[in-house]
């Protein structure tokens, strides 16, 4: 792919207000002592819910965890969110009939953060849980999907798990939600093909992720040699400014086309 980035070995995204990154994930559980209960027994040495914290055992990192009670809404928020990754009818009914929710939340921005968050999410999965939703993105999973993008883990599969890169308005704009939980901006295109745009703003999040260029505002990026060129600016006014779960304070890329080659 062309571009005309400097690599350096960590990402120069930094901002002074950490993003915080929320896993929601429903299960069956009969009441709190049960949860507790699963917790321990499925994640021995492992994982362990003390007071309001889910600790891992081998890092000493803790996680907020919040335990509420039963959320009519939940059924349509999964489907909802559950659209790119194409949730069963019969995953939503299981969804339909939790009884308990579990939300844990942490301040993340790097790739190492969200992998631990990710893992933590894997244990209530373990414990009862029927799937997950990141609800500083918007994208759902079953627990089986989760569970398997852990298991054949590698560096990239979190922009799978953390990150929506096909969001359209309908008319002029498309653009990524969810690059904050991994500690980059989000980025848009103005004015282009929808399909042209959600492959661009792939690739070029994929790119981040794997390579870990320096980027400033002034360069260029394509996807390969004979695809458009498109310049990097910054983007002052994101889709989601304001909003506390999706606002990325790291900021935004615009990607504009420049002229033919």
């Amino acid at each position: 792919m062309h571009n005309n980035f400097k690599k350096k070995e960590k990402s120069v995204n930094q901002t002074e207000r950490k993003p915080k990154t929320i896993l929601c994930i429903p299960g069956s559980w009969s009441n709190r002592t049960e949860i507790v209960t699963a917790i321990a027994e499925n994640n021995r040495n492992d994982f362990i819910f003390a007071g309001m914290v889910l600790l891992n055992l081998k890092t000493n990192k803790g996680f907020e965890l919040e335990i509420c009670e039963r959320d009519d809404r939940m059924k349509d928020s999964f489907k909802f969110a559950g659209m790119v990754n194409q949730v069963s009818d019969k995953f939503l009914e299981l969804i339909d009939n939790h009884e308990y929710v579990i939300y844990l939340s942490t301040e993340t921005g790097t790739l190492e953060s969200a992998k631990e968050i990710a893992q933590a999410g894997e244990a209530i999965l373990k414990s009862g849980g029927i799937g997950i939703k990141v609800e500083t993105t918007g994208k759902a999973f079953t627990k089986e999907h989760w569970t398997e993008l852990l298991n054949s883990f590698g560096e990239s599969y979190l922009y799978q798990m953390f990150v929506l890169d096909s969001i359209s308005d309908g008319k002029e704009m498309t653009y990524t939600c969810g690059m904050h939980n991994l500690g980059f901006k989000d980025s848009i295109v103005y004015k282009e093909e929808f399909q042209d745009s959600a492959n661009l703003l792939s690739i070029f999040g994929y790119y981040q992720i794997i390579d870990k260029p320096e980027i400033r505002s002034g360069q260029t990026f394509s996807v390969d040699m004979v695809s458009p060129i498109f310049e990097i600016k910054e983007e002052r006014n994101q889709p989601y400014s304001g909003d506390e779960l999706f606002e990325n304070p790291f900021g935004m890329w615009k990607l504009e086309k420049k002229a033919s080659r």
